[in-house]
C-alpha cells in the first residue's frame, strides 16, 4: 500500500481533541489519496525535531512525503541531567569531559540510535523536551508533555534567552537544520514536498535562495498563501474572531481549512509527481 508521511509542527499534525478527529489535513490528504499515512508532525515542535521526523521518514521511505519547517522559537532540553559541581576544584576537567567526550546516557539527552523517541510524542519515554523557548518560561500546559516545566529549569531558560540567545544565529542555524534533511530525502530518492510560510522562510524569495541550488521547482510549494500557516485568516476556527483559543482544534484553521490544503496538496502530488 502507497504511504504518506507528515512532518512539521502544530500546522500540520492532527487534532488532539476527539471531536476533530480525522479533521487535519494530512489525515484528509491520505483519504483522497487512497494512501497510508503517518503523521509525526506534532504541536510545539522544534526544527531540530522535525529533522528528527525526516530521519524516520528515511528510514520508512513512503511513496511520498511533506515538511513543513517551523519558526525558530523552539528549543530541545533534555528531561534529566546530572548536574555539574561548579564549587568542585576539578571543575574545568568535569565541563571538559562533560561538553567534549562523555558517552554516559545518564548526563546527556539526545541518543542518535532511538530516533523518534528522543522528543517528547505524547506516549514515547522520550529524552528531549522540544517546545517553543515561551512554553518552556512559563510551563504552558503541552499536550505531549508528561509532566511540568520545573522552577530551575524555567530560570534557565529565561537566563538562556537573556545572555545567550541569539535569534538570528538561530533562525541561521535552524535553516542549515531543515536543508540538511532535505537533502538526505532527496538523496535517498524519496519524493517529497517543501512547506515554507513559517518564520523559518517567510518569502518565497528567500526559500529560493536557499533551496532551489538543491531542489528544483517540484519540490517546492512558492504560493505562501497555500500553505498551512498563510492560510489562518482565510479559514479561521471558530472562536478565533473572539481570541478564544481553547477551541483552536490544534492545526490553528477551521476543518474547512484542512481540507482546502489537503485538495491543494492532492494536486500537487497528482500534477507534479504524477502518483495518483
Amino acid at each position: 500500500m502507497k504511504k504518506l508521511m507528515v512532518c512539521g509542527c502544530s500546522f500540520s499534525a492532527p487534532s488532539h481533541k476527539p471531536e476533530y478527529a480525522n479533521t487535519a489535513w494530512g489525515e484528509v490528504l491520505a483519504k483522497k489519496l487512497g494512501w497510508d499515512v503517518q503523521i509525526l508532525a506534532r504541536q510545539g515542535c522544534s526544527n531540530g525535531g522535525i529533522r528528527i521526523q525526516i530521519d524516520e521518514v528515511i528510514r520508512q521511505k513512503p511513496t511520498f512525503a511533506i515538511i513543513v519547517p517551523t519558526n525558530y522559537d523552539r528549543i530541545e532540553i533534555p528531561v534529566q541531567k546530572d548536574k555539574l559541581n561548579f564549587s568542585n576544584k576539578n571543575l574545568w576537567q568535569k565541563i571538559q569531559e562533560f561538553t567534549q567526550h562523555t558517552n554516559d546516557p545518564t548526563l546527556i539527552g539526545y541518543d542518535p540510535a532511538i530516533g523518534l523517541d528522543n522528543i517528547n510524542y505524547k506516549n514515547n519515554d522520550y529524552r528531549m523536551i522540544s517546545e517553543t523557548i515561551h512554553s518552556l518560561v512559563t510551563d504552558c500546559p503541552h499536550y505531549y508533555r508528561k509532566e511540568s516545566i520545573s522552577t530551575n529549569t524555567q530560570n534557565a531558560v529565561k537566563e538562556y534567552v537573556n545572555n545567550l540567545y541569539d535569534p538570528n544565529w538561530k533562525h541561521q542555524t535552524d535553516k542549515w537544520i531543515i536543508r540538511d534533511g532535505l537533502t538526505q530525502l532527496k538523496y535517498h530518492n524519496i519524493p517529497f514536498l517543501v512547506i515554507p510560510g513559517t518564520l523559518l522562510w517567510s518569502s518565497v524569495k528567500e526559500l529560493i535562495k536557499d533551496l532551489t541550488i538543491l531542489l528544483d521547482e517540484k519540490y517546492l510549494l512558492q504560493d505562501l498563501t497555500l500553505t498551512p500557516y498563510g492560510i489562518q485568516d482565510i479559514y479561521p476556527f471558530n472562536g478565533k474572531e473572539s481570541n478564544d483559543y481553547e477551541k483552536d482544534p490544534g492545526y490553528h484553521t477551521s476543518p474547512t481549512g484542512q481540507e482546502f490544503l489537503a485538495e491543494t496538496y492532492y494536486q500537487l502530488i497528482k500534477d507534479r509527481w504524477n502518483l495518483v
